[in-house]
Parts: C-alpha cells; sequence; structure tokens
C-alpha cells in the first residue's frame, strides 16, 4: 500500500483509505434509520482488521455512522495500535436532521467522538455540509481552531456539499483537508477544484468513489434496494436508469472484462491523480475488501488514457 501526503499536514496516509459507514450501520435521524444495512458486529472487526493488514492506515468515520458505533468499533480495534492509524470523523447532523455548527454542539460531538474512539485526540476532524454562508461567516474556523490548540483534534477539515462551498473553503484557506465527492460518474468541475485545492496545501479525500456501489458493477436497471438501504430513496426510476446506462458504455468503449473491472477502472482513475490525498470506498464484506485492495498491484492510468475517460464521460453523461 503506497501513501500520500495529506496535504500540508505532514501525515501520511495510505492512498486506500476505509469509509466507515458500512460497518456502523444505520442512525435514528428525524425519526426514520438513515443509512447503511446493518451488518454483524464480528463482520464489521474482520474489515476493520483486514483493512490494518493490507496497509490501510487511514479510517474515516462520523458520529452518526450507526449512532457511534462505527466510532465505537474504532476504538475497539485499534485501541492498543493508535500510533499506527489516522483517524478521521465528523459532525454536524443533529438526531433531528437538521445541521448544528454552533460551538456548543461541535465541542459536544468532539468530547463524545474521543469516547467512542477510545483516545485523546482527533488526526482529521471534520464538519459535515456547513452552508455556504456559515462558511463566509468564518465562525465554523474559530471552533476548529481551538479545538486544534487545545490538542483535541490534530487537523481540521470540512466535508463539502456544493462546488460553490468548496471553493470557498479553498480560497479562505483555513482548513487542513476538504472530504469531496467525486467519481467516474462526477467528474466536472472536480479538476479545477483539485488543482486549486493542491496548490493551496489542502489534503483531498474523496469520498463515494464507486458511485454508491453503482460503480462496483453489481447492479442493473432492474435493481431495488432494500428498505434498510437509504439508496433506495434517490437510486431508482430515470437516475438509475441514466447510471446504469453510462456505466454500460464505458465497460463496452473501454473493453473492460472481469480481469479488469469496472470498479477497478473506476478507483484506478482516482489513484491515477496525484493531486489526491486518499480515496475512502467503504466495504460491508471483507471479500469486497479485497476486490478493492486489488488495486495496489494495478499500474496507474498514464496521462493520454485519463484524458480519453474524462472526455468519453463528459461526452456521454449528464448528470
Amino acid at each position: 500500500m503506497m501513501s500520500r501526503q495529506l496535504g500540508r499536514s505532514g501525515l501520511a496516509v495510505s492512498e486506500i483509505g476505509l469509509g466507515t459507514a458500512q460497518i456502523g450501520g444505520s442512525s435514528l435521524i428525524g425519526g426514520r434509520y438513515v443509512g447503511a444495512p446493518k451488518i454483524e458486529r464480528i463482520d464489521a472487526v474482520r474489515i476493520l482488521e483486514k483493512a490494518f493488514d493490507m496497509g490501510i492506515n487511514f479510517f474515516d468515520s462520523a458520529d452518526k455512522y450507526g449512532d457511534g458505533e462505527s466510532e465505537r468499533l474504532l476504538g475497539e480495534v485499534f485501541h492498543g495500535r493508535r500510533g499506527q492509524v489516522i483517524l478521521a470523523t465528523k459532525c454536524g447532523i443533529t438526531a433531528s436532521g437538521d445541521r448544528c455548527f454552533s460551538r456548543d454542539y461541535v465541542r459536544a460531538c468532539v468530547e463524545k467522538s474521543l469516547k467512542n474512539m477510545k483516545t485523546d485526540h482527533i488526526d482529521v476532524f471534520q464538519l459535515t455540509k456547513p452552508s455556504i454562508g456559515l462558511i463566509k461567516s468564518g465562525d465554523i474556523y474559530e471552533t476548529l481552531d481551538e479545538l486544534k490548540k487545545e490538542g483535541k483534534i490534530r487537523f481540521s477539515g470540512i466535508s463539502t456539499g456544493s462546488d460553490e462551498e468548496t471553493l470557498r473553503l479553498i480560497d479562505d484557506n483555513r482548513v487542513d483537508a476538504l472530504q469531496i465527492f467525486y467519481n467516474l460518474l462526477h467528474i466536472s468541475p472536480n479538476e479545477l477544484i483539485i488543482g486549486k485545492a493542491f496548490e493551496a496545501g489542502i489534503g483531498l479525500i474523496i469520498r463515494s468513489p464507486l458511485s454508491s456501489g453503482l460503480l462496483t458493477g453489481k447492479f442493473n436497471f432492474d435493481t431495488k434496494f432494500s428498505q434498510e438501504d437509504d439508496r433506495g430513496g434517490f437510486l431508482y426510476g430515470k437516475l438509475l436508469a441514466s447510471r446504469i446506462d453510462m456505466i454500460n458504455k464505458i465497460k463496452e468503449h473501454f473493453s473492460l472484462t472481469v480481469d479488469y473491472s469496472i470498479m477497478e477502472l473506476s478507483l484506478n482513475y482516482l489513484l491515477s491523480n496525484s493531486k489526491i490525498s486518499t480515496i475512502i470506498p467503504g466495504a460491508s464484506k471483507v471479500d469486497h475488501l479485497s476486490g478493492i485492495l486489488k488495486l495496489c498491484e494495478i499500474e496507474r492510468i498514464k496521462p493520454r488514457l485519463f484524458r480519453e475517460i474524462e472526455v468519453f464521460v463528459k461526452e456521454n453523461y449528464k448528470e
């Protein structure tokens, strides 16, 4: 497993990290369960152990992944190996489903996450999608800076909700890392964002690199998600059809096979951009993780093919 620098932080993070929404399961938010279907705790522990054994050292969580279960699992598995892992987590979504970034609320979330993960510091603490208005006010930066000075968090970050917010955060350059949505079905204008963030020394964490699992190639036009799976709330009808259609076009155009699948092309495309710090696919089974880590053995995409992929997607797919 190769490592990369998380921007100016100096942290050496595995180029493939692990998103832990799946191992946490769903949370009760706004009176309904939201998130990934629950998996057995023993399986979640096996996934974390397997990831560590294969060289993953960057684990991204959130206080609402399984109402803290994801964080608790990280604490349980890595408490005795704390210096060998980089733990990131997030807050900002309340139990009612609203967003809150007040100083008192954020500080309370940090304390709870520290307890959950059995640690005295969080390596990368992020806020989940604060509004552009709140970003412009600068209040969120003050809270994060206080927490850094106190040693409760080492580095700060934002998981962004829109390109406008991301660009403003880069211009302000007050946080150490940004977590952005980027994958083969969501390319533009990320090449601009990635370049600007890299030049500013801001680490880039790529979430949803497999577009909610669609880029694993395991789904089709008739896919229906279970009631426990919140993808059923948006991945259906025209949206699902358009994405499956584009995936099929990519498979055909680039002659993808079982030996080099749509999943491998999708992740390799992201990893071939050296300005990205780490990508954080998730896994609900150990076998899923083994497939993802096959990327360590694959040669990175050359610039000419990289550009061909971007042009093909832009010409044939509109979100």
